[in-house]
């Protein structure tokens, strides 16, 4: 009867193991998980699925974190990749949990749909900077994108010696302000408890010194110089990396965090596509143009080894435009020609704006992803994403690995609701109005725009009107502009990031965004007031709002993905010539809404040409290469390979088109040999 019993349940136990993993697997998003619980929450996902699913461990952190990639797709574990990859990182900085978050949704996601990981690897980074993202969970809790790693930040003969301290012991690293004749801080007219810098044309006369929260540890007249920590992970990558910067590393790369991942990416040509998911957002606006490079494009060089090439001068000088001229005339008939290529051809300094070319598919994924979010109910009015960093990952992706790269954020403090005039133009009425329609506004008009948008001193309508008349400028570009502009202070001098914070606090969290200022003694600075914004309020949102957050985004991830480059055979033809000669044509076309590669990687020459290569036995190739190089396939566009080849008797030719990033197609193809 026992051993029956026993027999009955055996089944039972086993389904229970078989479901285990498979429970443990489908996490809730209902609460901020730890780094390490995301890398459990991966490996979770990686046992439910071993088909499928693996978890790699690129480094430790300084801290002794792991930094866990997550792969999922069907060459998973194989150390050769045929198919293209997406790779998406997120929280690099440390200081958005939502991030996270959304990435351990999207593999959770993956996972379940196999239409998305049948014929793509997926290589998902929860949590790129995880001693930075410990911080969140730490008592004191304070915001900090550095690292675990002892850094001397001040260059005195000690090392992390003076950090933050809780002095009112509420659990918050938050600021301290000081009553001092030589302070420039005064509280904002109506708003006691947000500070602004006093104006001396207004004026004002400064009250307040600002300091964060703790005491002078090594007195050196300096508060929390020199704090535990290191590096911004998050900002440690080559492109515009800033040296000597308080948060930056000796150089890019120094950090095992970031050199796992230049290692990573070096090793994983097939990665085509990223996402970074953080603060910025390339998919609401465009990657950030406007930085001044180091190469003059009205008053270029021509160097000698290239100046005899394309009949320069070597001795004058050249607009790119003029040298332009002269370098169209040795192009090949049916090859385009761009300024990026002349530019990356003459070595004109490091590209630090995106590519025109680029442009074009960014801004036109831009309005699918606004009707995406409206489609979701997420389009809500809020503050803008912060902008793209200087060393950044996203920024790494597009410029040096040449790939479409999309910053992605989810949550910002909502934007305060104002009353404006109904005939107040706004960045959104101007992109709809023809720039006849913006010119009849008048000056007066433009000029209470411009200076309402935050508009520099010197741009005046009367300049912007020329502008627009010459064709230098449109309604469109000029709206774009706007909304990139930071928002000017209130009349009062308030922040609008702060005044947004302040009205989320009262509204929706109790008035627990914002520490009131409370009298302390400080030992060296005397009376002070402790308070201010709590950390992490006005980037991260309650965590009942999170399934909803990353539910209604993170799928944009995918669609993204679908849109990749996808390079095919679209056609081919066979021509007699006589005598067993044939002329032999292939189109290759790219039917993603992506280029095959972005501008940028035509400029760095990263991405490799698609080669098309012929094969078969029984034929000889008269004109042509056996294997050609096609450097470039635009979106839904095509380019012609042409052979000339010679088979005395019928044969049949493989045509292959072969990418890392593109997967590839072949095709077979009949000749008649000799009659």
């Amino acid at each position: 009867m026992i051993i029956r019993r026993i027999s009955y349940f055996i089944p039972l136990i086993l389904l229970c193991l078989v479901l285990a993993p498979l429970v443990a697997a489908d996490p809730s998003f209902d609460r901020y998980r730890r780094p390490e619980e995301l890398t459990a929450a991966l490996q979770d996902l990686a046992r439910a699925n071993p088909g499928f699913a693996k978890v790699h461990i690129l480094a430790k952190s300084p801290g002794g974190r792991e930094l866990a990639v997550l792969e999922v797709g069907p060459e998973t574990g194989k150390t050769a990749k045929t198919l293209p990859a997406v790779f998406v990182a997120a929280n690099m900085e440390g200081t958005v949990p939502i991030s996270g978050e959304a990435a351990l949704y999207l593999a959770k996601l993956v996972c379940e749909k196999a239409d998305m990981r049948s014929d793509r690897t997926w290589y998902i980074l929860a949590c790129g900077n995880p001693d930075a993202a410990a911080a969140y969970f730490g008592k004191p809790q304070r915001r900090d994108s550095r690292n675990a790693r002892p850094r001397n930040d001040d260059q005195d003969d000690q090392t992390d010696e003076d950090g933050a301290e809780d002095l009112d012991g509420d659990g918050l690293i938050t600021q301290m302000r000081a009553k001092d004749p030589e302070g420039v801080w005064i509280a904002v007219p109506g708003e006691p408890r947000l500070m602004k810098k006093a104006d001396g044309a207004k004026g004002e006369k400064g009250v307040w010194k600002l300091y964060p929260e703790g005491l002078d540890n090594d007195g050196d007249g300096q508060y929390n110089e020199d704090g535990p920590g290191g590096v911004n992970v998050g900002t440690a990558f080559p492109h515009l990396f800033k040296y000597h910067a308080p948060d930056s590393g000796p150089w890019p790369g120094s950090e095992a965090e970031t050199f796992a991942l230049l290692k990573f990416f070096d090793l994983h040509r097939e990665v085509g596509l990223a996402f970074v998911f953080g603060e910025a957002n390339f998919c609401l606006a465009p990657p950030r143009a406007g930085r001044k490079g180091d190469a003059d494009l009205n008053q270029i060089k021509v160097p000698e080894r290239v100046a005899g090439f394309i009949n320069a001068d070597p001795t004058r000088t050249y607009t790119l435009a003029e040298i332009m001229d002269l370098v169209r005339p040795l192009v090949p008939p049916g090859i385009e020609l761009s300024e990026s290529d002349v530019a990356g051809f003459l070595e004109l300094g490091a590209a630090v704006n995106p590519l025109e070319d680029d442009l074009k598919f960014y801004k036109e994924l831009s309005e699918k992803y606004k009707e995406f979010l409206k489609a979701a109910k997420l389009d809500g009015k809020r503050l803008d994403p912060a902008p793209d960093k200087d060393g950044s990952l996203e920024l790494y992706a597009y410029y040096h690995l040449g790939l479409p790269s999309f910053a992605l954020d989810f949550w910002t403090l909502p934007e305060v609701k104002e009353e404006k005039a109904a005939d107040e133009i706004t960045p959104e009425k101007l992109e709809k109005m023809t720039n006849d329609e913006f010119i009849a506004l008048g000056e007066e008009k433009i000029d209470a725009f411009l200076k309402a948008s935050g508009a520099p001193d010197q741009f005046k309508a009367k300049q912007v009107i020329e502008g627009l008349k010459g064709g230098m400028m449109d309604t469109k570009k000029m709206a774009e502009m706007m909304k990139q502009m930071p928002k000017k202070p209130s009349a009062e001098g308030m922040d609008p990031k702060e005044k947004a914070l302040l009205a989320w606090s009262d509204k929706e969290l109790g008035k627990t965004g914002f520490v009131e200022w409370k009298p302390f003694k400080h030992p060296t600075l005397g009376d002070v007031e402790i308070g201010g914004a709590v950390p992490f309020t006005d980037n991260t949102p309650p965590a009942k709002m999170i399934d909803g957050l990353v539910k209604g985004q993170v799928p944009w991830a995918l669609e993204v993905a679908k849109k990749m480059a996808r390079i095919k055979i679209a056609d081919t033809a066979v021509k007699k010539l006589g005598g067993g000669v044939y002329e032999v044509k292939v189109w290759i076309e790219n039917t993603g809404d992506l280029p095959y590669p972005t501008a940028m990687g035509r400029r760095n020459g990263r991405v490799l040409p698609v080669i098309v290569s012929l094969g078969g036995q029984g034929f000889d190739i008269v004109e042509g290469k056996k294997r050609s190089l096609v450097p470039a396939v635009p979106a839904h566009g095509a380019q012609l390979v042409t052979w000339i080849v010679r088979a005395a008797k019928p044969v049949k030719l493989e045509v292959k088109a072969e990418t890392k990033i593109a997967w590839g197609d072949s095709r077979a193809v009949d000749l008649g040999g000799a009659k």
